[in-house]
């Protein structure tokens, strides 16, 4: 022990660093600074210099948020290695960061202005094992993501070159900050030197080699100096490389969209607008430039996307790096057909997975939908059959084309009421297209009569029932969603009710979160949730056993876009008999059916269907039915289960069918 060093611990900043090199310190960590604070106003510069948008709204929530997923780090740990790799590594370097910050604080201004030494006694005790308890952490958690990039090799992540850089100047900084702890501990001797466990260890490692308190003090002035010169190096150099998702993707994840998930932005004054969509780069609003800015290209929307395991075109990490890529190297080529091709928009299905996996929080399905409205609207290249749906959808109010005359013809027998003006009613009940055309999906509309029927609920159906335009808007049609969303909302409000009720989840994420922005906001229920209401109050009790393994499938509008999740499984679970099964992938990381974004009313080049790799994901829990809680998940979950030759084996009902028929 170092008696010199007496009874009180505390922190020897400049210890064997001569009087130049602390000069050169500050010199250093000047440049260093400035030419980092210069390359991030650079930056911002390049973010601002797109459309205005306004992200500064409930800025208590917004910290909040920044809290849960920017410090805890809530949906990185979703995912277990990965998740842990980079909370290991995120909080050590944080730790360490504040570390230093401390540190700086405590002899350059503490110190100096208030006579004031704070990193001593207990608390710098406190202060050095956590210290060296996190830095081994982030060693640790550094090597876990070489294993992971550039051994394990997953097909998301690129085991590119910068990304080798990253890593090892981190590893660098960190293990001689531990050479030069381990040589000062080991020269001087402290009793406090077990209080930091790793310089400790390195310590003695290099008392065992032999070394005498000259060389420690060669090793730790050397050490020092390249220390000091790779942290200028990293300091100056993050808004220039992939460090730079240190600010971006927490300023991301504040500025992030706070209206609902499944509300795409109105185009204003569309009759008079400039632009229809993004048709060039210039055109993406700042904070849409921050999104692809922010992405750490880590795959997680890749590896959810169903339009890319389905071997389609799109690949939605490809997508936001390349706009990353064509901002940054201040690219002047065409977006649409040079840097993206049609085939990769119009291959997504617009379930959210992406948005759901993103730990940046991008909004990679708003972008892809700004993108569709140019190709839609001004250059009116809809793919497949999809210019025909929409032209029916127009024409006849339905995307079939069918006549308007036959949307009740489901309801023949059944008694249905209409609503009339000055009649009020519980519930409205908005059937939707799909319910009130296709055959196999009438039954889920003949399903929740009965039950309201069953339960003695007030409802109606509107006359003027139509297309409510979502598909229109999903293609990039906001011309025609926009027609529709005004004259729908006009209809409804000739009538006095206390809720609209719908079934399909695309209705109901219409009606509920975009019919707003045209001045309709009803207060609007799932019929999943009112079922499952109606089963708590004891107003329906299903009697009839129904003995049937049932996987139940969620749909991405209502699941993801919505955060329904319990109520059909819990109206299910009523159901006498019925065993609940969950398949690998479920809730909020369910997979889709295939049939959002326009998918229904076009053919999309895949290798394989996106509704057929969700059927043989159901046949591996060996269920007898798989239930949903929408028309289109019904519909590409019947189709899929035929390809797949499970026909006779495995049926595919809507959760108001299951519960309408042990009524008997």
């Amino acid at each position: 022990m170092n008696p010199s060093y007496g009874a009180i611990p505390f922190r020897d900043t400049f210890w064997a660093i001569p009087h130049w090199a602390q000069v050169a310190l500050y010199i250093g960590a000047t440049l260093a600074i400035a030419a980092c604070v210069w390359g991030i106003v650079e930056r911002v510069r390049l973010w601002m210099g797109g459309k205005p948008e306004t992200r500064w709204d409930r800025p208590l929530k917004r910290v909040g948020r920044l809290i849960k997923y920017g410090l805890l780090q809530v949906r990185v740990l979703s995912q277990s290695y990965p998740g842990i790799m980079h909370a290991t590594v995120f909080w050590g370097f944080l730790a360490l960061f504040m570390g230093t910050v401390l540190a700086t604080i405590d002899y350059d201004i503490t110190l100096p202005l208030l006579g004031v030494k704070i990193l001593k006694g207990n608390f710098y005790l406190f202060y050095e094992v956590v210290l060296d308890f996190f830095g081994l952490f982030f060693v640790i958690g550094l090597g876990m993501a070489c294993y992971r990039r550039f051994i394990k090799r997953p097909a998301r992540v690129d085991p590119d070159p910068k990304f080798a850089y990253a890593l090892l100047i981190l590893f660098v900084i960190n293990v001689t900050g531990f050479v030069m702890e381990g040589a000062r501990l080991a020269a001087v001797r402290p009793w406090w030197a077990p209080w930091s466990p790793v310089g400790y260890v390195v310590g003695q490692g290099f008392l065992a080699a032999g070394m005498g308190e000259g060389a420690l003090r060669g090793l730790y002035l050397g050490t020092w100096l390249f220390h000091a010169a790779v942290v200028f190096v990293f300091i100056a150099l993050l808004p220039r490389s992939y460090f730079m998702h240190l600010l971006t993707t927490p300023l991301n994840i504040f500025f992030s969209k706070l209206a609902p998930r499944g509300a795409i932005a109105k185009i204003e004054n569309i009759e008079e607008a400039e632009s229809l969509g993004v048709s060039k780069f210039e055109e993406f609003s700042w904070k849409r430039r921050l999104d692809f800015d922010a992405c750490v290209e880590c795959g997680r929307c890749q590896d959810a996307c169903p339009a890319y395991l389905s071997r389609s075109a799109l690949n939605p990490k490809a997508i936001i790096v390349k706009l990353k890529r064509y901002m940054l190297d201040g690219d002047t080529r065409p977006i649409h057909g040079e840097i993206i091709k049609a085939d990769e928009l119009w291959a997504c299905t617009t379930c959210m997975a992406c948005v759901q996996e993103c730990p940046a929080h991008i909004d990679i399905v708003d972008t892809i939908i700004d993108l569709r409205r140019y190709l839609t609207l001004s250059e009116g290249t809809l793919p497949s059959t999809a210019p025909m749906t929409l032209q029916n959808i127009e024409r006849a109010g339905n995307p079939w084309g069918l006549a308007p005359a036959e949307r009740f013809a489901w309801a023949e027998g059944l008694d249905v009421p209409v609503l009339e003006p000055g009649k009020p009613v519980e519930y409205l009940y908005w059937v939707g297209c799909s319910a009130s055309y296709d055959r196999r999906n009438q039954a889920i509309a003949r399903a929740v009569v009965k039950i309201l029927k069953k339960a003695g609920v007030s409802f109606g159906v509107m006359a003027e029932e139509r297309c409510h335009g979502e598909v229109g808007r999903r293609l990039g049609n906001e011309y025609l969603y926009q027609m529709l969303a005004d004259e729908n909302v006009g209809n409804i409000k000739q009538y006095a009710f206390e809720k609209v009720i719908s079934h399909c989840p695309h209705c109901f994420n219409t009606l509920k979160n975009e019919y707003p922005q045209f001045g309709g906001t009803f207060e609007v229920v799932h019929h999943s949730v009112v079922i499952r209401d109606l089963l708590r109050e004891g107003r329906i009790q299903p009697v009839k056993p129904l003995d049937k393994a049932v996987a139940f499938h969620d749909s991405c509008y209502l699941g993801r876009y919505n955060g329904i999740f319990d109520a059909p499984r819990e109206s299910a679970i009523y159901v006498p008999g019925l065993r609940l099964l969950e398949m690998p992938r479920a809730r909020e990381r369910g997979f889709c059916c295939g049939g959002g974004g326009g998918q229904m009313w076009m053919e999309t080049p895949a290798e394989e269907r996106v509704n057929v790799i969700r059927v043989k994901e159901a046949l591996t829990v060996k269920p007898d039915v798989v239930a949903s809680a929408c028309p289109f998940c019904l519909a590409m979950v019947d189709l899929g289960r035929k390809v797949v030759g499970a026909e006779e084996t495995l049926q595919a009902k809507d959760i108001a069918e299951l519960v309408a028929e042990s009524l008997e």
